[in-house]
């Protein structure tokens, strides 16, 4: 059972806003943990995940290298995100997304970079679970 104590409990301004419900507690942890995941996983991420990772997508060089930007971005964001999500820490997939988002590839290898990138991106996310928007 959680129980709140303190000023909290006293103030009149949150006099009915305060719970010590384990389940309204629990409910409220994991809408912080979507919204923290939202911040980070937004649709353009999986626009970009279908654009190069479709059946049938073949995206330009100037698409191809505008979605490896928004994916280091997006990996940037994961770091921070991730170890408050994910328990136990993924640390061979973090490590992979890292690996790949860091490399610079020569023009003619970008789109198997880029796809490659976008399967790192997409193997986090798939460890996020629920959380993930």
């Amino acid at each position: 059972m959680v129980t709140v104590t303190g000023s909290a409990t006293t103030h009149p301004a949150l006099a009915g806003y305060v719970c010590n419900d384990t389940a309204t507690v629990r409910r409220a942890l994991a809408g912080l943990r979507r919204s923290l995941a939202a911040e980070a996983v937004t649709d353009q991420v999986y626009s970009d995940l279908n654009a190069v990772l479709d059946w049938h997508a073949d995206p330009t060089s100037d698409q191809i290298l505008l979605i490896t930007e928004r994916l280091r971005a997006t990996t940037v964001l994961l770091i921070g995100v991730v170890p408050r999500l994910v328990h136990p820490y993924p640390t061979e997939a973090m490590l992979r997304l890292l690996d790949v988002s860091a490399r610079h590839p020569q023009p003619d290898e970008t789109l198997g970079h880029v796809r490659r990138l976008a399967l790192a991106v997409l193997s986090v996310l798939d460890l996020l679970g629920d959380a993930a928007p």
